[in-house]
């Protein structure tokens, strides 16, 4: 009888467990105090041109300068990351850290991933191996690796669906598993959507985004006041403090012109007010013709409180469709808060009356002729007042 050989069995797999007093408790350690955690995913959101990439690019200043943050919390000295799919890293990004005076010695691009061949791969988030080399050069030099910066983080998903809550999760897993490893921050960089949803649901894609997050911040305008906010939506991590005013300003960076941002002190507003106040406002704004043809009737420069009344629109909705118009050139701004139909326009206007006069003149005297037949007759002699026509 043969001898059956012996088939070892596969070992199966265990559960990972553990009792929690096993577990030290540990304080979580801040990049920015109460605001953005190390080794942890926060989101910098809002609608285009309100400051996102500045804010982001504002804490990367701090990181490499390691100076205080604008609410007076200290900030760690360290190294920074930044991918972006839609800034030049020379005409762009490298003046507005300039702006902001950042050590850019301590401030690097992530660009792709270089094969040995020469050819360059771009760059997701799926690309583990290239994020360690990365830390590893800069820890080579001396670095310590503090932020990552990913701009816009829908651009760098590796083709997966950034409305997959499944696809946007196993994307982001490996680099958030790797940050708490490393600590160190990941700021990604998100739009807004046009939808009328709570402030969790205006954010682009899929709701793991926010959900994956332990921080959001929106970057957000006052329609009502013009005033431009950075509020918190979310923090896992610590109280829900209040928000900052900011402002974007410009300075010459040797030549070169360059936008930055300037914190303007702390603010009590709540995003949800803040969005749906926008929202609202939006949909008071009167039609660009609407505010044209009124101030053209007038013939006269008028307020913007004025207009505002007299469409029953609000005086910030009004205001905006002004400076569209003021763009365009069909409208002028006499002195502050007055506003007047360019002469062009007028002048137009006045020479379209004439010419409609003109017509009617021509068909009154039309109809005179077809009368001659019965006014023929009457003796010119006669007092035109004793005419009568029907």
């Amino acid at each position: 009888m043969n001898d059956i050989p012996f088939i070892k069995e596969k070992p199966k797999p265990t559960a990972l467990i553990k009792s929690f007093c096993d577990i030290e408790p540990v304080p979580i350690s801040w990049l920015w105090e109460n605001k953005i955690a190390l080794g942890k995913l926060s989101l910098f959101c809002g609608d285009p041109n309100l400051g996102k990439t500045q804010g982001a690019l504002y804490v990367a200043s701090r990181v490499s300068l390691g100076k205080p943050f604008p609410d007076g919390s200290t900030c760690q000295l360290g190294d920074v990351i930044i991918l972006s799919s839609e800034d030049d890293a020379a005409d762009t990004l490298r003046p507005r850290l300039d702006a902001l005076g950042a050590d850019v010695t301590k401030v690097h691009i992530l660009s792709g991933e270089k094969n040995p061949d020469g050819s360059i791969k771009p760059m997701t988030l799926q690309k583990l191996h290239i994020f360690k080399d990365a830390i590893k050069q800069i820890k080579n030099k001396g670095g310590v690796l503090l932020l990552i910066v990913i701009d816009p983080i829908d651009s760098f998903l590796g083709g997966a669906d950034s409305n997959s809550n499944e696809e946007v999760r196993e994307a982001l897993d490996g680099l958030c598993y790797m940050a708490e490893e490393e600590k160190f921050s990941i700021i990604g960089i998100k739009h807004l959507n046009k939808t009328r949803n709570e402030a969790a649901y205006r954010i682009g894609g899929s709701i793991a985004f926010p959900a994956k997050s332990r921080a959001v911040y929106i970057f957000t305008e006052d329609k009502e006041t013009g005033r431009r906010l950075f509020l918190p939506l979310k923090n896992n991590l610590a109280p829900t403090s209040g928000g900052l005013q900011y402002s974007i300003q410009v300075k010459d960076t040797g030549g070169i012109i360059a936008p930055y941002i300037s914190w303007e002190g702390e603010v009590e507003d709540k995003v949800e007010d803040i969005l749906n106040k926008s929202y609202t406002s939006e949909k008071s704004y009167p039609a660009q013709d609407e505010v044209f043809e009124l101030l053209l009737e007038a013939g006269h420069s008028m307020t913007t409180g004025q207009i505002a009344d007299e469409l029953e629109k609000s005086p910030s909705g009004v205001h905006n469709i002004l400076k569209k118009l003021l763009v365009k050139g069909k409208i002028l701004q006499p002195k502050y808060g007055n506003w007047e139909v360019s002469s062009l326009y007028t002048t137009t206007k006045s020479s379209e009356t004439n010419e409609s006069s003109e017509t009617n003149n021509k068909k009154e005297v039309s109809s005179l002729s077809l009368l001659s037949p019965v006014l023929s007759p009457i003796n010119n002699s006669e007092s035109s007042q004793d005419i009568e026509i029907w």
